[in-house]
């Protein structure tokens, strides 16, 4: 039989082990993850401030209003929140008032220059894999699926971007839903 202080020493090192992810390598994670979105932001308002997509374009605002969704609930990003926005991603279209937000940003900026059309896609390229690379590195699952696929990759065995856009399309687009919503309910106010 195990003394009570033996089985206290593992009770403690593994609330000690989860206040440590929680409180400091995850936020950590979470740091990294949201300086990463402003310095995204910051090129976005560079290409405003050079006139190359002008502030009130509503490209420029479509954009901007996703970064602030994820800058704004950065912290909800979870595997759980991915797998429960999924499933309602899919209930929703069904519905005949379904609006898809990445066709529609993928249409605005597809009417842009070809200069600034590569510069806004490299920035959603960076957004993307800020959000599979936080999402990967705070959860266990996902990071080890993001391992296998990276092994994968350097063997050959998967050559296509098609995980990554599928997991940061649901992310992004409840994001930008929950964004617009507050900035909606903000205008009206």
């Amino acid at each position: 039989m195990q003394s009570p202080l033996y089985l206290l020493s593992w009770v403690a090192g593994l609330c000690a082990c989860w206040f440590v992810w929680n409180f400091g390598i995850k936020r950590t994670f979470l740091d990294l993850f949201r300086e990463r979105l402003f310095a995204l932001r910051f090129e976005l308002f560079r290409l405003g401030m050079s006139d190359e997509l002008p502030f009130d374009s509503d490209t420029y605002r479509t954009i901007e209003t996703l970064l602030s969704g994820l800058l704004r609930f950065g912290h909800r990003i979870t595997l759980s929140t991915y797998i429960f926005s999924s499933i309602e991603q899919e209930r929703a279209k069904k519905s005949k008032d379904y609006t898809d937000v990445s066709l529609q940003i993928a249409l605005k900026i597809s009417r842009l220059e070809p200069k600034t059309r590569t510069k806004l896609m490299e920035i959603l390229s960076g957004v993307r894999l800020a959000v599979v690379l936080y999402m990967g590195f705070t959860s266990l699952f996902c990071l080890t699926y993001l391992a296998a696929l990276t092994v994968g990759r350097l063997l050959g065995l998967k050559r296509s971007n098609e995980a990554q856009e599928r997991v940061a399309f649901v992310i992004e687009r409840e994001a930008y839903r929950v964004e617009s919503r507050r900035s909606l309910g903000a205008a009206t106010a």
